[in-house]
């Protein structure tokens, strides 16, 4: 008896400490691990939004026209140049075309209800006069907040959450008048996934 609880025990002890090597979907490996990364300078810096560490994953990159619908000041791109921060240039993502006053940055992701989480890194120029917050909310714009984000001008956080079942997710922010203009603000390598 003791042997089968030993051995029921013995992966669960063995999860929690593998911090497992992910391959996204350009096969390019990545430590997604709680333990790597929260470190200094690490853009997941609460334990809530510390990328979820799973053995095996399966991705849906936010790539795609079909998985992206603008709702306002954001467009779906691939290009380096729009989506170069200080701190890197992302593969992909979503962003402003143009600068942004007094206006949304918005838009909806479409998982269709078949991944679990869903990830990404969002950054705010150091422009940007205040904080923004960024809701995440379930099916549309007045939909329940699976996530809520507080970015401060010139950092970028990583954000990490469960899905489960949202067919279409909102992700928004508003700038106001004590923000000024946003020149550049990121969401970067947005997707979707699932432990398997």
């Amino acid at each position: 008896m003791k042997r089968i609880g030993f051995a029921l025990t013995l992966p669960v002890i063995l999860c929690a400490c593998y911090a497992p090597t992910v391959h996204d979907a350009a096969g390019i490996a990545h430590d997604r691990g709680r333990a790597g990364a929260t470190g200094v300078g690490s853009p997941w810096e609460d334990a809530d939004d510390a990328p979820h560490a799973c053995p095996r994953i399966s991705t849906l990159p936010v790539k795609s026209p079909q998985l992206y619908e603008d709702y306002y000041g954001t467009i779906l791109t691939q290009d380096a140049s729009s989506l170069r921060t200080p701190q890197r240039t992302y593969r992909w993502g979503i962003t402003n075309s143009s600068p942004l006053s007094m206006a949304y940055f918005s838009a909806y992701v479409k998982p269709n209800g078949k991944y679990g989480r869903f990830r990404a890194s969002i950054f705010i120029d150091g422009a940007i006069k205040a904080n923004m917050t960024f809701h995440f909310r379930a099916e549309g714009r007045e939909g329940v907040v699976l996530k809520s984000l507080t970015i401060r001008p010139g950092q970028t956080k990583g954000v990490d959450f469960e899905v489960r079942g949202v067919r279409k997710l909102f992700i928004g922010s508003e700038l106001r008048i004590n923000h000024d203009t946003a020149r550049k603000i990121v969401i970067g390598e947005p997707e979707f996934y699932t432990c398997r």
